[in-house]
């Protein structure tokens, strides 16, 4: 299924809203302004997310929820490393030293990011879901610090029994420093996309 420009503009819309309340949310927890981008909603494969950051084994820490009930897809909250011991400095008031090439001391130091990704990633839902009017019940966050790839394939491998292209609406979030940057990204299925935009007025 194709989308056109205005409602491409819809998704892009409803996700700005989720994130500008995950990064209001974020904002709280490090006590400084967390800005997003203006947020990309495309048509793509999962491949095509890998390939837009460096390497496909480049380390990351990311959250992935599966979502029911009314609106079907996932939700996913990925930053690279550097960022990740950066938010968990902030949050602390610490600096967190690790050796970067030590995999399970980066996974131990990290280990708590995890619940903040799962607040993050709520607080982005319950935006979408006062919007709509819908539920959205999100499944426990599987988390990890690992390749992005690997991380791509939980969704891809269920995603991809039912199309080749997903719709995936990216939002960038930053702190005015840069030191935390990452993203957001909300891919709901086919028939929940058309739940979304009948819910805001809008048919296929």
């Amino acid at each position: 299924m194709e989308f056109g420009c205005d409602k491409l503009n819809v998704f892009r819309e409803i996700s700005n809203i989720g994130s500008g309340n995950a990064s209001t949310s974020l904002s709280m927890m490090v006590d400084e302004i967390v800005n997003i981008g203006l947020p990309n909603g495309e048509m793509v494969k999962f491949s095509d997310i890998t390939n837009s950051y460096t390497s496909a084994e480049e380390l990351v820490v990311g959250a992935v929820l599966e979502l029911s009930e009314d609106i079907d897809g996932f939700v996913m909250f990925i930053m690279k490393v550097d960022s990740a011991f950066n938010l968990l400095s902030k949050i602390t008031k610490q600096e967190i030293k690790c050796d970067r090439n030590d995999y399970e001391g980066v996974c131990k130091e990290l280990s708590s990011i995890g619940e903040i990704c799962n607040i993050l990633c709520g607080a982005y839902l319950t935006s979408i879901s006062e919007m709509t009017n819908l539920s959205i019940i999100p499944s426990v966050p599987y988390f990890a610090v690992d390749m992005v790839g690997a991380i791509m394939n939980l969704p891809a491998a269920i995603y991809g029994q039912v199309s080749d292209s997903i719709l995936c609406i990216e939002t960038d979030f930053f702190t005015r420093d840069k030191q935390v940057e990452g993203k957001y990204y909300f891919i709901p299925k086919v028939d929940s996309c058309e739940k979304l935009l009948s819910a805001l007025g809008f048919g296929i």
